[in-house]
């Protein structure tokens, strides 16, 4: 199982690898297409700053199901996370670079700290991974940035390569 640290140390590493990344950009960069649902450079870190806060968020949706407010802890099968993406990086696609990363890092931190003053029963409480069932909310959290973030980094690195 995903430890504490682990999963803090994989929040932080995903926030410094995206700032790495950042720093590198022109201005032409951030409309280069990276992803196959058309996504620009700057709208993945649009998706990526929507999703800085999802540790904590991840953490409620566990509380709510150990207090007995739903099983795993809320959205379901039924959730649409391509409409509820699209809508994220559409609010967000005016910002700045600057703007986006203060988002994802504030966020991640937020998070890590609402972790680290989470009780272990609540972090160990399966919730809805968005794959298909259920998993520990500390794996999600991990997962979640260690392939999901990662994997979009590395979508922005490969297309900037041509």
């Amino acid at each position: 199982m995903t430890t504490r640290q682990e999963a803090a140390e994989t929040l932080r590493a995903t926030v410094q690898r995206a700032e790495e990344i950042a720093a590198r950009l022109g201005e032409k960069d951030l409309a280069c297409p990276v992803c196959e649902n058309g996504w620009s450079v700057k709208e993945v870190f649009a998706h990526l700053a929507s999703l800085g806060a999802s540790p904590a968020f991840f953490i409620g949706m566990a509380q709510r199901a150990a207090s007995g407010g739903g099983g795993g802890g809320g959205m379901g099968p039924g959730f649409d996370i391509d409409a509820f993406n699209a809508q994220q990086v559409e609010m967000r696609k005016e910002r700045s670079m600057a703007e986006l990363l203060a988002e994802f890092r504030q966020g991640r931190e937020q998070g890590i700290q609402v972790m680290e003053s989470a009780p272990d029963e609540v972090l160990s409480k399966e919730i809805w991974n968005f794959q298909e069932g259920t998993s520990p909310v500390l794996e999600v959290i991990q997962r979640g940035a260690a392939e999901h973030d990662m994997g979009h980094l590395d979508e922005v690195e490969s297309a900037l390569k041509g």
